[in-house]
């Protein structure tokens, strides 16, 4: 942000004194002249008093003033003599305009500060969010096989169908170790592959008793999902317990 401020010079009076002996560089005339000092004020939408003090001489013979690139030695050493004399003080007043310039300026680094806080903490927290994310779809996998292993009724099998090149959701609704059989309905529902159990869409009206199949449960272990018929129908992909 860019704040174009034009800023006023003013000249506070101090005093008035003569000058003794010192020749006028205009006129010559000695003992006539007077320096008179001010004190620099700057004023743009604020008021600042500064240290700096100033000084313009004048001739009371010839009634003109000298300019500074007049003075002569006595003149110049005068006034730095009375200069060191002088205490100023100094004090700066905001004004309406300069509080405004001021909160306007405070407001815009302080958007800047929160922008590039913003960005840090994204930066430093959204690589471990992912890491996060990853990990829990690998501990997924892990607990998908364990899952295989010992079935349960309400299990929810992702599988990748080879027929329809589309992944499948299905849900175990009983277990027959005996015959080796593990009992199946599908979901009329196409879904991606989801973190945690708690994402997956599955409602129990997507379920549909028609649709039950039945499949082996030693080629279900291997994460293998076979028809009675020996026919493999896809891979199990994912296995989600609620």
């Amino acid at each position: 942000m860019i704040v174009v401020t034009r800023i006023n010079k003013n000249h506070l009076f101090l005093k008035t004194i003569p000058v003794p002996d010192a020749p006028c560089p205009l006129c010559k005339d000695r003992g006539k002249m007077k320096m008179t000092f001010y004190q620099l004020q700057l004023e743009a939408g604020w008021v600042r008093n500064t240290k700096k003090i100033t000084a313009a001489v004048s001739c009371e013979n010839c009634h003109r003033d000298v300019p500074v690139v007049r003075w002569d030695n006595e003149l110049d050493a005068f006034y730095k003599a009375e200069k060191k004399q002088i205490q100023v003080k100094t004090s700066f007043n905001a004004g309406k305009v300069g509080r405004f310039l001021i909160w306007l300026t405070v407001l815009f680094f302080g958007a800047i500060f929160l922008l590039l806080a913003g960005l840090f903490i994204y930066h430093r927290i959204g690589p471990e969010q992912t890491t996060k994310t990853v990990t829990s779809r690998a501990e997924q996998v892990r607990q998908s096989g364990q899952y295989a292993g010992s079935p349960q009724p309400g299990d929810l099998v992702l599988v990748y169908l080879f027929d329809d090149h589309k992944q499948g959701l299905f849900k175990i609704t009983s277990i027959d170790a005996a015959n080796d059989v593990v009992k199946a309905i599908a979901s009329d529902k196409s879904i991606d592959v989801p973190a945690n159990a708690r994402e997956v869409p599955a409602a129990d009206a997507d379920f549909k008793p028609g649709n039950e199949m039945s499949f082996s449960w030693t080629d279900y272990k291997s994460l293998r999902f076979i028809a009675p018929d020996k026919k493999l129908l896809g891979n199990v992909q994912m296995i989600y317990r609620k």
